[in-house]
């Protein structure tokens, strides 16, 4: 579900810590997406949204709420989304073409600088097990890229 900025909060460092206090011990895994939206489209199936401006949103109640943003793997993560992406193509792993919303150095940045600090504050490890793109779930999971599935994903 698509929703206005407006109507979710920026994420405090207070907020964040208040959050993985509540999550600590429950999350095991972080995954991340790009909306494949517009800059300044939030959406609803995670737990942050981050603009083109690296600008982090906080679209869920608790790390904990059960979001829609990996298929087969939702419980007991957390989905990051950079808001961008919209009529992106993949051609062939090397020269995406972006179009007019590619991820941003600030949207990267942000997402590194939440993801340690998440990593670190939930006790998860930096690893290929416990943090992963949506693009190396999928790949895992059998419908990522080459695969032939008609939901393909193949973000970040």
């Amino acid at each position: 579900m698509q929703m206005q900025i407006s109507s979710a909060p920026l994420l405090t460092a207070a907020k964040l810590a208040e959050l993985v206090a509540l999550g600590y011990n429950r999350i095991s895994q972080i995954y991340l997406h790009w909306t494949a939206g517009r800059y300044g489209q939030l959406y609803d199936d995670y737990h942050f949204n981050i603009d083109a401006d690296g600008s982090i949103y906080q679209t869920c109640t608790q790390l904990t709420e059960l979001k829609s943003h990996t298929w087969h793997r939702n419980t007991g993560a957390i989905g990051i989304a950079l808001c961008c992406a919209c009529g992106a193509l993949p051609h062939n792993g090397r020269d995406t073409d972006f179009g007019k919303f590619p991820p941003t150095p600030q949207q990267i940045d942000a997402a590194g600088k939440l993801v340690a600090k998440l990593a670190q504050g939930l006790n998860i490890p930096i690893d290929r097990g416990n943090i992963l793109t949506h693009c190396e779930a999928a790949l895992i999971d059998g419908y990522g890229p080459y695969s032939g599935d008609a939901e393909t994903r193949w973000d970040l």
